[in-house]
């Protein structure tokens, strides 16, 4: 039997939406053609239809007639989605947290968005939805336009979650992502060490989610090495800057001799294009995520882990600016 039809009692709001969103991305296997389900509106229930006999003919009721899908009726004070997510044994999927979060919070207390600021409130998720319902009022059109943003959450949350630290520690046991600390000044680092080709890795490091690393230092499989640090933490780079560059122009063997204030500059050195030491991300990137015409390091990985523990633990000289 395929599921050909969803009832819900009104227009769409947030909890609906993401309701009918968790039926048509994850419901296919348990409600076989649920994903190209019309959506009808119908407060009330034909005479002699029931949710159950309706969903013996293929149709699921949202909201309406007091069945398994109507959080009016349900005891335990569970929102609609959290009664569609609990049905398809996906209710504990981390990467769905927010969302149900975020639709329980709309629903139960209207504050989908806390923000009293007026630009925050029209822009933000509810008001939008609130928008688009009075402009587009085609249920399908609607979702249509929504989806992609939820998907897009939830792939994200889902990297965030699952397929990152998962990632990283199948790296560590590999040998190629190592954590140290640092004292840096009056502060301990935490410095990560890493090889991975995956442009989120650095941000989930960094992040509460993730290791909350306050620098970074990856290396892609072509040899691009990039180091990143937490900005609110103010780590001063200027020496490692110098030292790595140094290291770089003598194995380039362009015998040039620069000073520790030049070594240590913002941006970039026309005879060391390798690195590029951006003061607005604090950062030193050879290459960045996109080194179009930079050619990757020639320092060894190994010895640009001495070269960041060693710089980041001793004093700026007194010229560094």
């Amino acid at each position: 039997m395929d599921y050909s039809k969803i009832i819900i009692p009104s227009s769409l709001h947030p909890d609906t939406i993401l309701a009918i969103f968790l039926l048509k991305k994850f419901g296919g296997k348990k409600y076989p053609g649920i994903g190209g389900a019309e959506i009808e509106i119908r407060q009330v229930l034909a005479e002699n239809d029931t949710p159950v006999s309706l969903k013996e003919k293929g149709v699921i009721c949202l909201d309406v007639g007091q069945g398994e899908f109507d959080h009016h009726a349900n005891k335990e004070g569970k929102i609609l989605s959290e009664l569609v997510a609990r049905d398809l044994e996906i209710a504990t999927d981390p990467a769905l947290a927010k969302l149900l979060a975020y639709a329980a919070r709309d629903d139960k207390f209207g504050m989908g968005t806390i923000s009293t600021d007026q630009l925050d409130r029209a822009f933000g998720l509810s008001g939008l939805i609130s928008s688009i319902n009075k402009t587009v009022q085609v249920p399908e059109k609607i979702l249509q336009i929504l989806f992609p943003v939820l998907k897009a959450h939830y792939l994200e949350e889902r990297k965030r979650t699952t397929e990152l630290p998962l990632e990283f520690e199948k790296n560590a046991k590999e040998g190629k992502a190592e954590v140290t600390e640092v004292k840096h000044k009056d502060k301990k680092l935490k410095v990560v060490f890493l090889e991975s080709d995956n442009v989120s890795m650095p941000g989930w490091i960094k992040s509460s989610a993730g290791l909350k690393a306050d620098v970074v230092c990856m290396r892609t499989s072509p040899g691009y090495t990039n180091i990143l640090t937490k900005q609110q933490k103010m780590i001063d780079l200027r020496w490692l800057a110098a030292h790595v560059r140094h290291e770089e122009s003598e194995l380039k063997g362009e015998n040039i001799t620069y000073s520790a204030e030049i070594l240590m500059s913002e941006g970039n050195i026309s005879e060391i294009p390798e690195w590029y030491y951006d003061r607005a991300t604090n950062s030193l990137l050879n290459g960045g995520t996109n080194p179009k015409g930079i050619q990757p390091t020639r320092i060894p990985l190994a010895r640009i882990k001495t070269i960041v523990v060693d710089a980041l633990s001793k004093d700026i000289p007194r010229y560094g600016n």
